[in-house]
């Protein structure tokens, strides 16, 4: 009998001891989005894939010759405030361009029966 309570004992560390390990080994990622501003030439303004008024948004020098922001925050229960050191990044040359603007080359074709 005592054969078999150590048995059980030596199969339960091992069991155990393997399960802790599995899980350790299988951590991934945060896929939490970056603290980044983006500010296009028109004017708009975009942080974690939302477009934001400009009347919520503070953008001041580093001090290292970039740029940070801070974007007003709404909480329901408490009163708002600024969430500060968002990297700012402006973005040239990129222009909203749909199918029917008329810059895709026409296709001429000769139909000759």
């Amino acid at each position: 009998m005592k054969k078999y309570y150590t048995l059980i004992t030596f199969l339960a560390v091992i069991l155990s001891s393997t399960a802790c390990t599995s899980t350790i080994s299988h951590v991934v990622e945060s896929s939490e989005p970056d603290n980044t501003l983006l500010v296009y030439e028109d004017g708009r303004m975009e942080f974690n894939s939302r477009f934001i008024n400009e009347d919520e948004v503070v953008i001041y020098n580093d001090g290292r010759g970039g740029e940070r922001a801070a974007i007003k925050v709404r909480v329901p229960i408490h009163s708002d405030f600024y969430r500060d050191s968002i990297v700012v990044v402006r973005v040239a040359d990129q222009f909203d361009e749909s199918v029917a603007d008329g810059h895709h080359d026409a296709v001429i074709t000769d139909n000759i029966n």
